[in-house]
């Protein structure tokens, strides 16, 4: 079995944050520890150009695999 943390870094930001359901004001994530991160709530472009990221480790002890890039949250004028 394969364990999934989702991981946000803030526009500005060079530390990533292990995400919970309510890591940011204003937005609510949700399966956070599966391969599809989910959100909900979000009203505003308060999180424009946050990046997100997750970690994958296998339940055998396999090394602990980060995704190769980041993706970015961008939001349209």
């Amino acid at each position: 079995a394969l364990a999934y943390v989702w991981q946000r870094q803030t526009a500005s930001g060079k530390r990533w944050t292990n995400i919970a359901a309510n890591t940011d004001t204003g937005i609510t994530y949700a399966d956070f520890t599966t391969a599809t991160l989910a959100y909900s709530g979000l009203g505003s472009n308060a999180l424009d150009g946050y990046n997100y990221r997750v970690k994958i480790t296998s339940a055998n002890g396999t090394e602990e695999v980060i995704t190769d890039g980041a993706g970015t949250l961008t939001f349209g004028s």
